[in-house]
């Protein structure tokens, strides 16, 4: 918790539960202190050793993040999947999306409110508001199409992607990393074949509508891409539902 690599695997939203459990296990170690010299039927250590197996792997494992290998682009991905598979995907896009939707429903442009992070012709989406607009993008396409925008992203292929497109794409984190999702935005650019996946760039690009599997989904065009650093953790904490 003190040195925030907890943020590898909980949202930040629940540091004050966090906090609130390890002061009540403190209070509780605290008030058998008294009992450490009584007695016990069980004084064989090897009842104990159980304990030293997850003592270990905190010691052993360093503390690092969850890559998603499978980078999917909103909905689209639902095409040519088991229903098994759609229904959990769909369950995941809804539960990001909502509120987003929702709020971006009541205006006649969507893209207006992200207009405030414009910097000269291009509109910098910083990590926390790339959720909402990243959902706002697919659930009105037509509002952002041939505005300019910029955000950190990994890179990241496809099967089924021509040889200049990739995945410009960023894990989400509803809870914790059991439900970590990748999403991305399709961009198309000669440079492609520079770039490997999952390495870390800033990308900046025009949106414009791409025929994907039968559905429009918002593509970058005239792409410029620049060598990041990799953020100290790179996930992006949705906390709107």
């Amino acid at each position: 918790m003190l040195s925030k690599k907890i943020n590898y695997y909980v949202h930040p939203r629940f540091y004050i539960g966090l906090w609130i459990t390890i002061i009540i296990l403190i209070l509780f170690a605290l008030s058998l202190i008294s009992k450490i010299g009584k007695a016990r039927h069980n004084v064989n250590i090897k009842h104990y050793l159980i304990f030293v197996i997850p003592i270990a792997m905190a010691l052993i494992f360093p503390s690092a993040g969850v890559i998603s290998k499978d980078m999917s682009m909103g909905e689209s991905n639902l095409l040519g999947a088991t229903s098994e598979q759609q229904v959990e995907e769909k369950t995941m896009t809804s539960v990001f999306k909502n509120e987003s939707t929702e709020n971006s429903d009541s205006k006649e442009d969507a893209s207006e409110k992200y207009e405030q992070y414009k910097v000269g012709d291009v509109v910098v989406i910083k990590d926390d508001v790339f959720a909402d607009w990243f959902f706002d993008t697919y659930a009105h396409l037509d509002n952002f199409v041939g505005k300019r925008y910029q955000y950190l992203a990994q890179v990241y292929s496809k099967d089924d992607f021509k040889e200049d497109q990739f995945l410009a794409g960023r894990n989400f984190m509803v809870c914790c990393a059991a439900d970590l999702a990748g999403y991305g935005i399709m961009c198309e650019s000669n440079r492609r074949s520079e770039l490997t996946d999952e390495e870390w760039v800033t990308v900046t690009g025009t949106i414009s509508a791409y025929q994907y599997n039968d559905h429009l989904v918002p593509m970058f065009n005239d792409v410029t891409i620049t060598k990041a650093e990799a953020p100290e953790v790179g996930y992006i904490y949705y906390k709107n539902y």
